[in-house]
């Protein structure tokens, strides 16, 4: 036999047995997966089984949990309000509405500490309670009997109604406990703790003829404000303690859902110090309390089994008053496992055996035959082949771009997508491919071919292609290497997409997130996407950036439930939950009005609303909202209401004006106290009428109101004077302002009036004018009497002293000339002396009659008469005096021209006394029946609203002229500031005759 005979038949046996062991290993194989898949399947039915029992044990812990808030409440009630009486008692335990709200309430008690002492007064108060009980208790008396040094009396008991026997009974010595020293040292651990004990062991509890198991709970109660920090103290502080008693099967009942109690068994063992009345017969450290196939009710119970292998067991503890409760799970594995589950394994297995088979026999087959090897080579050719076919329909089919470069990067194929963009897609064969490519992505594009020919890693990336009509298209390419039989890289294939539309779309999207933001930050409003999972306990939340800004954290901080309910105020909190909550239980729109805390401390106000969306089964899986911070808008609401209540007090308690509201039809709407004292009305008789029932008969129907209101509406205000009529008919003179109102929109809502009794001020007013009338008269007759006095001094003075100095000068003269000088030297400078004095003081006599009655006002008129003043008063002081006079002025009548000549005369001396001016412009015309006389300065001038403080005289000059130009009838006016001079104008109206 040759070699090439023997490797032959070696190659043979070598394919003979490979099937065998493939057998082989595929029924391990198989077996191995159907273990695997077993143990699976029994862990995911384990865990169910657990979370069961977990969730279970979490709804009888809140339970035990809400129970205790009684006890806690009770004692509270003992413990905040002193005595209570047993009506209060009953009346705080009748509104709990145990029956229907804590059906695992049995009893709820009250046990009071009575030394011995105090037994029979205690026994005494009972008897005379009254409360509840008309009659009392007479037969009272504390159970059982005999002197013991202190007494745990059970004197409160609701309901009554079947426990009338353990009224009186004392804890500490029930005969129906078997061990009454520990009730006793229990009750003292409770009073020494102040902590809530429990019973660990089983209650039977016979009430109306039927026993079930109870389980009861005790917890101090302390006298009210005393210390209570160290055991002496609460010793000393001790009242008793409230208790209740619990009907373990109520308690239980509806823990675990209707079709999991099905294949689901729980019991409920007590473990602990024994101080309640338990079975005498039982000596275990466990008590069986309870059983869930008490709630049975005739359905056949879930089947218990000692075989670990077909049971899942699980024992959870529970903390109750000092006591640990054992909740012990159990159901079939069977039960739990579905039908489908339980099969899985055995489908698997034969699947695996079925397939190990199969492979056997086409190993077998193989390996039997080269002509069915051949055969079957020439199937996969032509099923190679059928591929290839396969793969050219789809690539010149596609509609991605897809070629096929060598090692240099030039096109080998290219598919007939291509030409959608560049016409001829063949003219591309050939050609180098980063031709196509964005002139600003061809050293990047490049770079990456480079990588894939030199290591073979592919490429995914985004570039730009340019179109020959110049047009730019986003593309989205990948690159893989391809192969040959040997391994070498021989081409590398490239399939692109066309992105443009989608590029386009995301910049849209991108610009609308940012015009997004934007709008969000310029309303100050976040929005928020809440993801559900599960049962809707648990979420995971998205905010936007503006949310983050308004409740003041960064983007570290995590949202969700709970991390959101942290920041809220924790007045709002829990009204928070409970809205969110109940928007995602009931679909409801969620709309909450809370506050936050910052984390810098700052308090905020927020507005949400929220939508909630459901799958196709009902389920919430998600919650849309928006949230705004309204703070300033609720400061500023704040603000205003403030303001207008403010305004309110005070319009309605203002009693000197009446302030009262329209309707755009005149209709009166409010009315303050002021009205009803002015106007007589009170409120309700007067709200609802029209208010031209305050108007005289005549101005109502000539329509005064409806004008009023007419002429406010289009002006905005209007204003006047006028007769008002009271309730009783009287009259009064009314100062009204009525006011238009309008709302946010610009349209009239009503009108404001506000009326002001003016009577009196009117009637002050004409007096006033009247005493003007007089006080005028009375000034232009002093002015004539003191014409007269001057004219009549001037005359005497003329006709009497005038002509004697006039006789002594002459007399003088004659004695001079009579006299020799040369003999008399002395007597004759006496006489030349007494002779210039007598002319001095005629010269002075003349000046003082020219002040008291100017002659040339009478013989010459006004512009001569100040033309002479003028030049008399820059003589006599310095000052240079310019005049200008018209020579019509004269025409003016008589008490004019005097009047203008005084106020001229005193102006002149004001500017001697005050002025330190240099220069006086005199001035008198008269323009279109209009007379004028300015005296004008150029002096330090004066504030005129100074000028009784700074300078009395100056004050009573301005006064003096100012009467003698109203004397007349003539305006006065003076125009002075300091350093700028002052002028005085007077200005007479005549007719138009002059």
């Amino acid at each position: 036999m040759s070699l090439a005979t023997i490797r032959a038949v070696r190659q043979v046996r070598q394919w003979s047995i490979f099937p065998w062991i493939v057998l082989a290993v595929g029924i391990l194989a198989s077996f191995l997966v159907f273990s695997v898949i077993r143990d699976a399947v029994e862990d995911v039915a384990r865990l169910r089984f657990e979370r069961e029992a977990d969730d279970a044990n979490r709804v009888i812990e809140n339970r035990i949990r809400f129970y205790n808030d009684i006890l806690y409440g009770s004692r509270a009630l003992f413990a905040a309000q002193g005595p209570i009486s047993r009506l209060q008692f009953h009346d705080f335990v009748t509104s709990l509405d145990l029956k229907n709200r804590y059906p695992g309430f049995d009893l709820v008690n009250y046990a009071v500490y009575v030394r011995a002492k105090d037994r029979k007064r205690f026994e005494e108060t009972v008897r005379r309670d009254t409360s509840l009980v008309p009659h009392g208790y007479p037969q009272f008396t504390i159970k059982p009997p005999g002197k013991r040094p202190e007494y745990y009396v059970m004197v409160y008991l609701e309901p009554m109604v079947g426990f009338e026997f353990a009224l009186g009974l004392d804890l500490g010595a029930s005969p129906q406990v078997s061990e009454p020293k520990a009730v006793v040292a229990a009750q003292q651990l409770a009073r020494d703790s102040g902590k809530l004990t429990a019973s660990g062991r089983p209650i039977r509890v016979k009430v109306g003829g039927k026993e079930y198991i109870g389980l009861a709970m005790r917890l101090a109660v302390y006298r009210r404000g005393m210390p209570l920090d160290t055991v002496e103290q609460r010793r000393a502080a001790y009242l008793g303690s409230v208790g209740a008693g619990f009907n373990v099967e109520n308690l239980m009942k509806d823990v675990i859902d209707e079709k999991i109690a099905r294949y689901m068994r729980f019991r409920v063992y007590g473990a602990g110090p024994i101080i309640d009345r338990v079975d005498s017969n039982s000596s275990s450290q466990e008590r069986l309390l309870f059983d869930s196939r008490q709630l049975a009710q005739g359905q056949r119970s879930p089947p218990a089994a000692d075989d670990p292998d077909l049971v899942f067991t699980r024992v959870l503890p529970i903390e109750v008053g000092g006591q640990t409760l054992e909740i012990h799970f159990s159901a079939r594995k069977n039960s739990i496992i579905e039908p489908l589950n339980r099969a899985l394994p055995l489908m698997v297995l034969a699947g695996g055996l079925l397939s190990t088979l199969l492979l056997f026999g086409v190993l077998y087959s193989l390996s039997s035959s080269r002509n069915r090897a051949l055969k079957l080579a020439a199937q996969m050719t032509k099923d190679l082949r059928e591929t290839e076919e396969r793969f050219r329909l789809i690539s010149e089919n596609a509609s991605d771009l897809i070629t096929l470069l060598d090692t240099d990067g030039r096109r080998v194929y290219v598919n007939p997508a291509y030409g959608k963009l560049f016409g001829d897609h063949k003219a591309l064969v050939g050609a180098d491919a980063l031709e196509l490519v964005h002139p600003e992505d061809r050293e990047r594009v490049g770079r990456l071919f480079a990588d894939a020919v030199r290591t073979g890693a592919g490429w995914r990336a985004e570039l730009r292609f340019l179109l020959p009509n110049g047009a730019m298209r986003h593309i989205e390419s990948q690159g893989n290497r391809v192969r040959d039989a040997e391994g070498r890289l021989t081409r590398v294939v490239v399939v692109a997409r066309d992105v443009t539309e989608r590029r386009r779309t995301e910049d849209a999207l991108r610009a609308r997130e940012v015009q997004l933001r934007e709008a969000q930050a310029l309303a100050n409003l976040g929005s928020w996407e809440s993801h559900l999972r599960c049962d809707s306990s648990e979420w995971s939340e998205t905010w936007s950036e503006e949310l983050y800004r308004i409740f003041g954290v960064t983007r570290e901080f995590q949202p969700g439930l709970e991390a959101f309910l942290e920041l809220v105020h924790p007045e709002d909190r829990e009204r928070t939950a409970t809205a969110v909550r109940a928007a995602v239980r009931d679909g409801t729109e969620y709309k909450n009005s809370y506050r936050i805390i910052r984390p810098a401390g700052s308090v905020r106000v927020l507005y949400s609303v929220g939508q909630v969306d459901r799958d196709a089964t009902g389920r919430p899986v998600r919650m849309l909202g928006v949230c705004q911070d309204i703070t300033d808008r609720i400061w500023a609401e704040e603000e205003a209401r403030a303001n207008e209540e403010r305004f309110r007090t005070m319009v309605e308690n203002v009693r000197d004006y009446a302030i009262y509201m329209l309707d755009p039809t005149g209709y009166i709407t409010s009315w303050n106290l002021g009205a009803e004292r002015i106007k007589g009305y009170r409120a309700e008789e007067v709200i609802g009428r029209h208010y031209s029932l305050f108007f005289l008969p005549e101005h109502t129907e000539r329509g005064d109101p409806g004008l009023q209101l007419e002429f406010a509406a289009i002006q905005g205000r209007y204003e006047s004077e006028g007769w008002s009529v009271r309730k009783d008919g009287s009259r009064f003179w009314a100062h009204v302002i009525v006011t238009r109102l309008l709302d946010e929109s610009g349209k009239l809502r009503g009108f404001s009036r506000i009326t002001h009794d003016i009577t009196e001020r009117r009637r002050a007013e004409e007096d006033l004018h009247s005493y003007a009338d007089r006080l005028r008269v009375t000034s232009r007759r002093l002015v004539e009497v003191q014409e007269a006095e001057r004219r009549l001094l001037a005359g005497e003075l003329h006709d009497r002293v005038g002509q004697n100095l006039t006789a002594l000068g002459l007399n003088l003269s004659i004695v001079a000339s009579g006299l020799p000088a040369e003999d008399y030297p002395e007597l004759a400078a006496r006489l030349e002396e007494s002779s210039l004095l007598v002319q001095g003081t005629v010269d002075a006599m003349r000046n003082v009659m020219a002040e008291l009655r100017p002659h040339a006002l009478d013989d010459y008129g006004l512009p001569a008469a100040l033309r002479t003043l003028a030049a008399s008063f820059s003589r006599r002081t310095g000052i240079q005096v310019a005049f200008q006079g018209d020579a019509p002025v004269t025409e003016l009548p008589k008490p004019v021209d005097l009047a203008m000549f005084r106020i001229a005369q005193e102006a002149l001396n004001n500017v001697a006394k005050h002025s330190n001016a240099d220069r006086v412009e005199i001035a008198v015309k008269r323009v279109n029946g209009l007379a004028t006389l300015s005296v004008r300065d150029n002096g330090v001038g004066f504030d005129p609203r100074r000028t009784g403080a700074s300078n009395n005289g100056a004050g009573w000059g301005l006064l003096i002229m100012r009467e003698r130009a109203e004397a007349v009838g003539a305006d006065f006016s003076l125009h002075a500031q300091p350093d700028a001079g002052v002028q005085v104008l007077v200005e007479y109206h005549v007719g138009a005759g002059g």
